[in-house]
C-alpha cells in the first residue's frame, strides 16, 4: 500500500505485534512483509506517517527479532515486481484500510496466489462488498481483533484456504475495473 493514513499500515503492524504476544508459537515462524510505498512526501503529515511506519517496524524487530529471524521486513521503495512475487508466496494478506476505494491489492493477491492466500480484510475496504464473504473480516480500528484474525488465517486448513482463494479469485475478476469506474461515475452523477 501507499503510506497514507487511510491504509492503516501502523495498526496492521501493531496487530502483528499483538499476534506475537498472544501466540509466541508464531515467533521465528511468521514474517510480516510490509510494502509501504511513500506517497505525497511533499506533505509533512505523509512524511511523518512514513516515519511512524518505519519506527514501529524497527521497534518490533528490536523487541522480537533474533539473529536468524527478522519479524518485519519493510519495503519503502515502490517495486511492483517484488510485490507480485510476495503475493504469489503469501499465506495471509492483511488489507485493513480505515476507508478505501476499490483496493486493488485485495483483488490482486488471491488472483496471483500460488497455494492459496487467506485474505484478512477490513470491513471499510471498497472491495469488501465483493470479497468479504470469503475473507476473514476485521474492524480496522481493532488491533486485538485483527491479531485474532491473523491467527485464524494462519491456522486455516489448506483445503479451506484453497477454496476461499478460488472464490475470491472469481469475485475479484467478475467486475472489470472499467465497469467499476463507470459505476462510480454514475453514482457521482446521481
Amino acid at each position: 500500500d501507499r503510506t497514507e493514513l487511510s491504509k492503516n499500515i501502523v495498526r496492521g503492524m501493531l496487530a502483528y505485534r499483538q499476534l506475537l504476544d498472544d501466540h509466541p508459537e508464531w515467533r521465528e515462524r511468521v514474517v510480516h512483509v510490509a510494502f509501504a510505498y511513500p506517497s505525497r512526501q511533499d506533505l509533512a503529515i505523509y512524511r511523518d506517517y512514513t516515519a511512524e511506519v518505519q519506527r514501529v517496524a524497527d521497534e518490533i524487530n528490536s523487541s522480537y527479532g533474533t539473529p536468524g529471524w527478522t519479524p518485519v521486513v519493510l519495503h519503502v521503495k515502490d517495486d511492483f515486481a517484488r510485490s507480485l512475487a510476495a503475493y504469489r508466496l503469501a499465506d495471509v494478506a492483511l488489507v485493513n484500510p480505515i476507508r478505501d476505494g476499490m483496493n486493488l491489492v485485495a483483488k490482486e493477491v488471491p488472483v496471483v496466489s500460488d497455494e492459496g492466500c487467506v485474505l484478512v480484510l477490513s470491513r471499510e475496504a471498497g472491495a469488501y462488498e465483493e470479497l468479504g464473504e470469503d475473507a476473514v473480516s476485521v474492524n480496522p480500528y481493532d488491533i486485538i481483533g485483527t491479531a485474532r484474525a491473523l491467527h485464524e488465517a494462519l491456522t486455516m486448513q489448506p483445503g479451506e484456504r484453497a477454496e476461499r482463494t478460488k472464490r475470491l479469485t472469481a469475485a475479484a475478476t467478475a467486475l472489470p475495473p472499467a465497469q467499476w469506474f463507470l459505476d462510480q461515475l454514475h453514482a457521482l452523477e446521481a
